[in-house]
C-alpha cells in the first residue's frame, strides 16, 4: 500500500457552498457529493449528444455508470467539482451545470472541464461556475489551470479567452488553454469564495 492510499479523506467542504441569484433563479453553487449521483444522471440526460461530444471528445448518448460514479465520488483533496443547483421551487435540486478541476500529485497544475445543460447554454452559467472554480484553485495555491477544447467548440474557446486563458495550438483538432493563476487578475475581484 502506498502512503497516499493511507492519507485521511477530506470531508465534504460545506464552507464552499454559496447561495446566489442568477437571471431570476435562486441557485446554490456547491461541491458535488456522492448523494448527487441520481441528480447528476438526470442532468447528463438533459445534455445533448453533441454537447457530450464537445465535453468528452467521443460520441455517446449517455455517460456510462462507472464514469458517473467517478464524477460524483471525488477526493476533495485532489479534485473539485462545483455544481450549480436550483435552490427552490418546482426544480429545487436540479443540477444545471458543473465545473471541475483535477490536480496531479504536486497540486501545482489542475485540468478543468465545464458542462452546462444544453437548454441553458449562453446564459452565463459556465462563466459563473468557472469564476468559482478559478477562485477556489487560486485559494488552494494551484498555480496553473489547463484545459483541452475542440477547435470547433467556439463558445468554450470564447469563454476561456474571456476568463484570461491563453490559447495554444494542441494536437490535431484540439486547442490547449492555460491560465496562470499566480499572474492572472483574480476572477470576480473581491468576491469571497464561500
Amino acid at each position: 500500500m502506498r502512503d497516499e492510499d493511507l492519507r485521511p479523506v477530506r470531508p465534504y467542504p460545506a464552507e464552499l457552498e454559496e447561495r446566489l441569484e442568477h437571471r431570476g433563479r435562486h441557485l446554490v453553487l456547491r461541491p458535488i457529493r456522492p448523494q448527487d449521483t441520481p441528480r447528476h444522471r438526470q442532468f447528463l440526460a438533459r445534455v445533448a449528444p453533441r454537447d457530450l461530444y464537445m465535453r468528452f471528445f467521443t460520441g455517446m448518448r449517455e455517460v456510462p455508470e462507472p464514469d458517473l460514479a467517478h464524477f460524483t465520488h471525488i477526493d476533495y483533496e485532489r479534485e473539485m467539482a462545483f455544481i450549480a443547483e436550483v435552490a427552490d421551487g418546482a426544480e429545487a435540486g436540479d443540477i444545471l451545470g458543473v465545473a471541475r478541476a483535477c490536480t496531479g500529485a504536486d497540486q501545482r497544475v489542475a485540468e478543468f472541464a465545464v458542462l452546462v445543460r444544453s437548454d441553458l447554454k449562453r446564459q452565463g452559467l459556465g462563466t459563473l461556475l468557472m469564476h468559482k472554480l478559478i477562485r477556489y484553485c487560486r485559494e488552494r495555491g494551484i498555480r496553473e489551470l489547463r484545459g483541452s477544447i475542440l477547435m470547433e467548440n467556439a463558445a468554450m474557446l470564447a469563454l476561456a479567452r474571456s476568463l484570461g486563458f491563453l490559447v495554444r495550438s494542441g494536437e490535431r483538432n484540439v486547442e490547449e488553454v492555460v491560465l496562470d493563476l499566480a499572474a492572472a487578475t483574480p476572477a470576480a475581484p473581491g468576491a469571497p469564495l464561500a
